[in-house]
């Protein structure tokens, strides 16, 4: 989709338009060199330095995070809000695991690892929308003041980013929280929304069992712990959607099996681990329930030992009303009312931006990437790319909804 051309008669809106003509190709150059250089989760020094770099230049002042990994920056512009709450705009850096397939001048220089799910896109928007900012306070085009933090934070893939920034003060002074995430099944120009559940609480889990192994042609002197690890599974799958409302929607699946060594033998140990996803707490609570029963009756009855062990957890992310309202006359007015994709039903991935909003409210929106010249490959495939004409779409955006959010009638 392509965005219209013509002026717009809020002065402060052309502004964003002026500024995000002249600096997109920076920002695409930004974008291009992250993407060469992906960190993995936990490993984000270079990023964040960087990061860093790029806002230091912009004459604002920065705060590592713990171990130089994430940051935040501020631009405050009067006096008036020195003691003011903030609004944040968030950006996650970690790389993922993966092989970069394309061939691309920015392909990743770093053997199995590239920004599959877009942070580096994240990142550049939100350095982008600072510099439109402040830019604008420079140049007394700013209608009123405002408060805005940047959160740039590591390790959004394991569900741990958000927690550390969190610890190091990232959300003090701050009233209220916006992100987006990049989303390759919709076009670039378009932006996804959706009031209330956005994306799903996930729960990881693994199931250590403890049998007795013995020979393969002796079942009877053992205790396989694959055959109730087959159990359990089997179990799992089905009583689980039993045992909820069919209203909530609960998604359970087993992600890796381990067990043996050898075709003759029967081992000792099997191991399983996998993920629950649900969307209503009480779903949640009554699938948690369900799976210690499941774990206590393959006990029971192979007579091993099971072990259930609970690993990393993220919340729903529950988008804020008045928020999203916020966003979407942004896009009206800011891109065009096109633009505007509601979303008919929340996703079943997660998202660690939900930790915030257990503390401030917020909103997250889908950022349209795909186009004709790069496609439309899914997330966390090493085909993935973007239109970056989406960059500049997304930091006026951003820009936009936070001038709107300082608006003084609206406050």
């Amino acid at each position: 989709m392509n965005l219209p051309t013509e002026k717009k008669t809020t002065p402060w809106i052309e502004e964003i338009h002026t500024l995000s003509a002249k600096y997109h190709e920076d920002w695409i150059a930004l974008r291009r060199y992250l993407h060469q250089h992906p960190e993995l989760s936990g490993e984000e020094t270079l990023t964040t330095n960087e990061l860093k770099s790029r806002l230091c230049a912009l004459q604002l002042p920065v705060r590592l995070a713990g171990d130089s990994r994430g940051l935040t920056a501020d631009l405050v512009t009067d006096s008036s809000l020195a003691d003011e709450p903030r609004l944040a705009i968030r950006g996650d850096i970690d790389g993922l695991p993966i092989q970069d397939e394309k061939m691309v001048p920015y392909r990743s220089c770093k053997a199995g690892v590239m920004h599959a799910c877009g942070h580096d896109v994240h990142a550049t928007v939100v350095v982008a929308a600072m510099q439109i900012l402040k830019e604008m306070d420079k140049s007394g085009t700013l209608p009123w003041p405002i408060a805005v933090r940047a959160v740039l934070q590591p390790a959004e893939e394991i569900s741990e980013g958000a927690l550390h920034m969190i610890h190091h003060k990232a959300l003090s002074d701050v009233d209220a929280i916006i992100a987006l995430h990049v989303d390759p099944t919709r076009q670039v120009g378009c932006i996804g929304i959706r009031e209330g559940a956005l994306t799903a609480a996930c729960d990881q889990f693994e199931i250590q069992i403890q049998g007795q192994g013995g020979h393969g042609a002796r079942p009877h002197l053992a205790k396989d712990p694959i055959e109730a690890c087959v159990s359990l599974i089997e179990a799992l799958y089905r009583r689980i959607n039993r045992a909820i409302d069919p209203h909530h929607t609960v998604v359970i699946s087993i992600g890796t099996v381990q067990a043996g060594h050898s075709a003759n033998v029967i081992p000792d140990t099997a191991t399983a681990s996998g993920t629950l996803r649900t969307l209503h707490p009480s779903a949640r609570r009554k699938a948690l329930e369900t799976i210690d029963v499941i774990c206590e009756s393959v006990k029971q009855e192979f007579g091993i030992d099971v072990r259930l062990k609970w690993g990393t957890t993220a919340p729903a992310v529950i988008n804020d009303k008045k928020l999203v309202g916020l966003i979407h006359d942004a896009i009206v007015d800011t891109l065009n009312p096109g633009a505007v994709e509601w979303i008919d039903v929340p996703s079943m991935g997660s998202e660690d931006f939900s930790f915030y909003l257990e503390h401030v409210p917020g909103a997250m929106f889908r950022l349209g990437v795909s186009g004709s010249q790069v496609g439309a490959a899914p997330l966390h495939t090493g085909t993935f790319d973007i239109d970056e004409q989406a960059i500049a779409h997304a930091a006026k955006l951003f820009a936009s909804t936070a001038i709107r959010y300082f608006d003084p009638a609206r406050r």
